[in-house]
């Protein structure tokens, strides 16, 4: 029998779900709410898929794991790299569920392409996930394939426009949730994990649009068979992060530009961006002139390489090619985290205070808090971790693209962003009703899962299990070392997330 299923919910927070809460239309959430023990919960900085979902299993801040975004600037050698699943220097709980000889059932989980040996299974998922070798055992892949179980969609969401694209996600959520069902039913394992990762793009893209809402009612509706299938296990509900509509868009390498802590190289590429000039536009006048081929023919490479791609920016392949490092002194990620070239102190004391004090065009603050980076991780790699690192105000997409962009603009892209605040529940014959006392930590879950089957939590933990258990003292145990392997993620894995709109 599964004795602990864990629903991760990417971007779910329950300001974001209570309308539908408050309508009726998500009746299996609000009879979890009812019977069982809720609450908000606070992710790791920053607020985003990579490396939540690894603090998650890891019960780790990401200054014990080493990743701290989608993409990691080295400014001493001036590359841009993207993490895979062996990139987390930690093992993950299920290492010590099969330690102890207890099984785990892990599908969908963001961050663990390549898959890992799991006694009893893995199907790895979320962005940075491919069609191949995605599963352990191998040949669970060849039956998902054969069941037409897809990992991604066949047409990604990129626009605010693309509601075709916007239904075929709704489809393959209720697919995956099919699909962990399924092997529930087949395969018994202690614990279950299965994310739903989409539904995030689709609150990105259309926040509480109607897409959105119909992806809840699918999700709403499969958490209920799931329930009534396992009464007998716990189950918990939880996320990476919240989600919030956005009303400024904040170019930071604009400003730092602005601000004279970036220098950029000016090229062919600033005075077509300047005037508007990209790839996709040129692209869509040829079309209509009828002249597309000829375009192409007659175009050399030298001047379409120079083409920024669309009006975020550059290439990410171009993305440092642009900077002047000898005159830079601090490039920026998206999402609040910036780089300080040299590490030098003076200009990441400089920079804390111009952040603190930043104001968009309305004079809304633009960050909560602005960190060192050692205010905002412990552990041995945090000096592996950008230098500054601030908590955007909700409403704030921060972009980390260079280009000829202002330095605020409304709404863009995305029409909402993810924000700190997240959401946690847990039910079942075995959760005690009690009182957190406010917002819990995404590393709380780890231990809490492992405390849930009566496995032992390991000291490097920063995470604590949560009381729903009674009075059982959880017991302890050494950390199982971490076998290091550092493949980075493949050009697909980048394109894909480029569609998303996680790297710009």
């Amino acid at each position: 029998m599964t004795e602990t299923i864990v629903l991760g919910l990417d971007g779910a927070n329950w300001a974001l779900l209570e309308p539908w809460l408050d309508e009726g239309r998500l009746p299996n959430i609000e009879a979890l709410r009812d019977r069982g023990v809720w609450t908000d919960m606070h992710s790791c900085f920053p607020p985003v898929t990579c490396p939540n979902w690894r603090c998650y299993s890891t019960g780790k801040n990401p200054g014990k794991l080493g990743v701290f975004w989608w993409e990691t600037i080295d400014t001493d050698r001036q590359t841009l790299t993207t993490p895979d699943s062996r990139s987390f220097k930690s093992a993950n709980y299920w290492d010590y569920l099969n330690r102890e000889g207890l099984s785990a059932g892990i599908m969908n989980l963001p961050m663990t392409y390549p898959p890992f040996e799991v006694e009893e299974f893995m199907i790895a998922g979320g962005p940075g996930s491919e069609q191949e070798n995605y599963t352990h055992p191998a040949e669970l892949g060849e039956r998902l394939d054969a069941d037409g179980y897809s990992l991604h969609p066949e047409t990604p969401v990129t626009a605010k426009d693309d509601r075709t694209a916007a239904d075929g996600l709704v489809d393959l959520i209720e697919q995956r949730l099919v699909t962990f069902r399924e092997r529930l039913d087949e395969t018994d394992v202690d614990v279950a994990h299965c994310t739903v990762f989409y539904v995030n793009v689709l609150q990105h893209f259309f926040w509480r649009g109607e897409p959105t809402r119909r992806a809840w009612e699918v999700i709403d509706e499969q958490i209920g068979a799931i329930r009534d299938a396992h009464p007998d296990a716990s189950l918990v509900l939880m996320s990476d992060h919240g989600c919030k509509d956005v009303d400024t868009v904040f170019y930071a390498n604009s400003w730092l530009e602005e601000q004279g802590y970036l220098v950029t190289k000016g090229e062919t590429k600033d005075l077509l961006t300047e005037y508007g000039i990209n790839k996709k536009r040129l692209s869509k006048l040829a079309h209509k002139l009828g002249i597309h081929s000829l375009v192409t023919k007659l175009a050399p490479d030298r001047i379409t390489e120079q083409l920024p791609d669309d009006e975020e920016g550059f290439k990410r392949e171009q993305k440092l090619e642009k900077v002047d490092w000898d005159r830079s002194k601090a490039i920026a990620s998206g999402q609040g985290l910036v780089y300080v070239i040299d590490d030098d102190p003076d200009t990441v004391e400089q920079l804390v205070d111009d952040l603190s004090e930043l104001t968009d065009e309305d004079g809304e603050p633009i960050a909560r808090n602005v960190m060192r980076r050692e205010e905002a991780y412990d552990g041995p790699y945090t000096e592996d971790a950008p230098e500054i690192v601030f908590d955007q105000r909700p409403g704030v997409h921060t972009s980390g693209a260079i280009g000829s962009n202002p330095v605020f603009s409304d709404v863009g892209r995305w029409e909402a962003e993810n924000v700190r605040t997240g959401l946690f529940l847990a039910d079942g014959p075995g959760v005690e009703a009690t009182d957190l006392d406010g917002p819990i930590s995404i590393t709380d879950i780890a231990p809490t899962v492992l405390q849930s089957v009566g496995c032992a939590v390991p000291t490097d933990m920063d995470g604590r299990p949560l009381p729903l258990f009674g009075d059982v003292e959880h017991e302890t145990c050494e950390p199982i070392p971490f076998e290091a392997a550092t493949d980075a993620a493949r050009e697909e894995v980048q394109d894909r997330l480029e569609d998303l709109g996680y790297l710009e």
